[in-house]
This record gives structure tokens, sequence and C-alpha cells, in this order.
């Protein structure tokens, strides 16, 4: 039976240290989703590193291990992390590497496939659509054929699934850091960002109150499961900190380089936001969003008063506006149109 150590830290992820190939561990481990990196040889949680860490993963891990009779350390440190730039920068070079391989393949599917098709299109016109005579000499050779033919096409069809599949996420790997970057996207997670950053700073505060009120009534207070839980949503906090602080950075740097972000000075009510090809008439301003009107025609260019479902309104993040026109600007551009038309 082997010594096994599981440690976690933000910087590494969770880490199987101990086992060798071949010694059954990792098949123990694999429902728990753990990987072997044949790159570094050691057995790894997937998705772990730049997390706190998976208990549920870990613990049932090592229930698995002790009861196939190993001797099982636990190390979790959640206090280890590298610079988030640091992380992201080495997210977006990953992606291009994933870019690289997936497309390459994509190109050796696609390769294969047209010559599989090929040879067996040309398999099936040198028989011209030509019976086979079972009765004759050549009925078997003919029947191979046809049979290879078949094959061919097959597999060609199956590689070529492969071949689009391998080159969409080839696509996706290559514009991983653009659609990142952008900056609706950007805005939408610094909200997700903030809210869970909230989220932690008032389970910290509960906390300490809790563990407070156990104190004042002379209960006992369990100090290791508060010190970890707290390290824990501290480890947390700080990592949300740094990457809202990061991401609101990218966002300066984008307007001072012409990007436009939309807020509520921007509009009054009777203005016109865009969203893509559409139009919509600002009825309420609002701290998050504009209110505007929901139409009876959803395929119309303009949702205004005129194609307006009764009362029905509707919300427009301000991330997702794309434009603004004044109500003299769009009364003027569809007077210019209906003469026009």
């Amino acid at each position: 039976m082997a010594s096994i150590e599981i440690t976690h830290t933000r910087a590494e992820g969770t880490l199987i240290r101990g086992s060798e190939p071949g010694d059954g561990i990792l098949q123990l481990l694999n429902p728990w989703g753990f990987r072997y990196a044949p790159t570094v040889g050691f057995i790894y949680l997937r998705g772990s590193r730049d997390r706190a860490a998976d208990m549920r993963r870990i613990k049932g891990a090592q229930t698995a291990l002790e009861a196939d009779g190993h001797t099982v350390t636990l190390s979790i440190d959640e206090t280890v992390r590298r610079p988030f730039k640091e992380a992201e920068e080495d997210r977006y070079r990953r992606a291009g590497e994933r870019a690289d391989r997936l497309g390459a393949r994509a190109d050796r599917m696609q390769e294969s496939s047209d010559a599989k098709w090929a040879k067996g299109r040309q398999i099936a016109a040198d028989y011209q659509g030509e019976p086979v005579k079972t009765d004759h000499h050549s009925a078997s050779k003919h029947l191979r054929e046809l049979a290879r033919a078949r094959a061919l096409l097959g597999q060609s069809v199956a590689e070529q699934r492969e071949a689009d599949r391998c080159r969409n996420l080839a696509d996706a790997a290559a514009t991983f850091e653009e659609s990142r970057k952008h900056v609706g996207t950007t805005l939408r997670r610094l909200e997700r960002l903030r809210a869970y950053r909230g989220r932690i700073e008032r389970q910290i505060a509960a906390t300490v109150r809790a563990a407070q009120k156990m104190g004042t009534l002379g209960q006992p207070v369990d100090t290791e499961t508060l010190v970890d839980r707290l390290a824990r949503l501290d480890a947390d906090r700080h990592d949300l900190c740094e990457q809202i602080r990061e991401w609101e950075t990218h966002i300066e740097q984008a307007e001072a380089d012409g990007a436009k972000v939309w807020r509520p000075a921007d509009f009054t009510p009777g203005d016109y936001a865009g969203l893509g090809g559409r139009w919509y008439l600002v009825l309420r301003v609002n701290p998050k969003s504009l209110t505007v009107p929901k139409s009876v025609d959803w395929k119309a260019r303009v949702y205004n008063r005129a194609n307006q479902l009764g009362k029905a309104t509707s919300t427009l993040p301000y991330d997702k506006v794309t434009g603004r026109m004044s109500g003299e600007e769009m009364a003027a551009q569809l007077a210019a149109e209906a003469t026009t038309a």
C-alpha cells in the first residue's frame, strides 16, 4: 500500500503525490474528477487551480484511498495563490495552444476525410452502377469493392464530423481572449463579481457574529473550524477584490482607447437606445437598465409607443446598449425613410 499526500493551494490546485502509473490509484480517484497529467507525472483535480479547495471531492478521494488500504495525509493552504493577472495570462496562453492543437487536428481530419470520400466515390464510379453478377466469377470482388466503398464513405463522414467539431473548438479557443475582454462581457462579469464579494463579506460577518454569540452564551467554540472557515472566506474575498480591480482597470483602459461605456447620464426619457440593429424608445432611466416598450411586432426595427404591446415594458441593461439616438433624430430618420419608400 502507498503513502499518498493530497495537497491543495490556489496556486497549484489539488494534487496527488505518492502514486505511480499502473498502481490503480488513478482508477480509484477518477469518479471524483481526478486526472493524470503525463507532462508532469502526477494526478490532479481538474479545474481546481486558482480556486478554493473542493472539500467534497477531496474528502471523497481520501475516503476511497483509505478504504483501499492506503495511508493518506491532507494539506490544505488557501493562502498560497498566484496573482490574478498571471493566472489570466496563463489562460490566454493555454487557449492559444489549444487553438493550434485543435486546428492542426481539424486539418488532419479534413484531409483524411476528403481522401477517403474521393477514394470511395472512385470505387463506386468504376462500376458505374453495374449490378452484381451473382453467377459470375467477378461477383466476390465486386461485393468486396462495394463494401470497401461504403466503409470509406462512412469513415469519411465520421472524420468530417470530427474535423468540424475540432474546427469549432479551435475557433472558440482562438477568440477566447478577445471575447473575455469584450467591454459588455466584462461589465456583466464585474456585476457578478461585486455581488459575490458582497455575499462573501456577509458570510464573514455572520460567522463572526455566530462565534461571538456562542461565546456570550458560554457555549464551546471550535476555534480550528472557525479559523479555517474565516481563512477560506478571506481568501475568497482577496481573490474577488483582485479580480474586480483588474477588470475595472481594463474597463478604464478600454474607455481611454475609445470604447463607449453607457451609463444613466447618457439617456433621458424620449431618447432611443440601440441594441444591434434595433432601436428602443427609452421610457425610464434606471440605475442599471433602461425601461423600454415591448412590441406587438417582434420583427420591428424600432420599438416605440406606436407598436407597443399595450402597456407592456421590458428592460435593457446598459452593458448591452450599442448606440443612442435622440427622439428628434429618430423622428427625422423615420420621416426620411417614409419619404423615400
